[in-house]
């Protein structure tokens, strides 16, 4: 359950709690390389509760040549708090993960970035959470592999109250035609995405969002290019991140 609908839960005689949200994240959310978005938010007076729920940024795709294809980069993970006690006119720096860029490395793409608050007062995060982990790319994966995702490669982390690591990017071959080969992109959790299935490596190349369209934002994972031709073709994007609060200036 997501902590938007945790806090709406009646408490007691008083109904619903009454909140002001400040949603954090970088508009150009289809957009590689954009860079994120950071904010500074400083505790209005008469407020002594944050509950904050955040997503780290998906991995973006490797990128491949001829006879290449692969698994795709991983989500991100999902961390949720809440802090009390807080003093008015401390300040945060909230961080919204960038999307990744797309990546022209045949073998590997990009790590996803991560989602965090850090008190500067304190000099301290008090909540992050991690991008997803690059996809990857081999040789001739289309034919002749099983379902599976990128060796070695952790779930990922967070550091808050609750969390959920994202998953890895995974993938089918085909021991015959490559048509019945293809790759799940990873929604991160909470966002209701699913697993989306990219193109069957049948079509040829695709570079980019060719294969799979636009990482599903926030923190989806980006697809590997696949390709039967000599030329190299750059891995698809990772999603940025997203940051939630939810404040009130009534105690809790």
């Amino acid at each position: 359950m997501s902590l938007r609908a945790l806090l709406n839960y009646p408490a007691g005689s008083e109904g619903s709690l009454v909140y002001n949200t400040l949603t954090v994240y970088n508009t150009s959310k289809d957009n590689a390389s954009n860079g994120g978005q950071c904010c500074l938010w400083t505790v209005p007076t008469g407020t002594t509760w944050v509950a904050i729920e955040l997503w780290g940024g998906g991995g973006g795709g490797s990128g491949a040549c001829c006879c290449m294809s692969g698994w795709p980069g991983g989500s991100g993970s999902y961390a949720r708090k809440i802090l009390t006690g807080l003093v008015p006119g401390n300040t945060y720096r909230v961080c919204a993960a960038g999307s990744t860029t797309c990546s022209n490395n045949l073998n590997d793409g990009i790590n996803g970035n991560p989602s965090y608050v850090y008190h500067e007062n304190g000099a301290i995060n008090v909540i992050c959470a991690s991008g997803g982990n690059k996809g990857c790319a081999r040789c001739q994966f289309h034919i002749g592999c099983s379902c599976q995702g990128c060796p070695q490669q952790q779930c990922g982390s967070f550091c808050g109250s609750f969390g959920i690591c994202g998953t890895t990017g995974s993938a089918v071959g085909s021991p015959f035609c490559s048509g019945s080969s293809y790759q799940f992109m990873p929604s991160a959790p909470f966002t209701m995405g699913g697993n989306r299935a990219t193109k069957d490596t049948c079509s040829g190349f695709c570079g980019g969002c060719c294969a799979g369209g636009y990482a599903h934002w926030p923190g989806g994972g980006g697809a590997t290019a696949s390709s039967h031709t000599t030329g190299g073709y750059c891995g698809a994007a990772g999603s940025g991140g997203l940051v939630n609060i939810f404040y009130s200036t009534t105690s809790a």
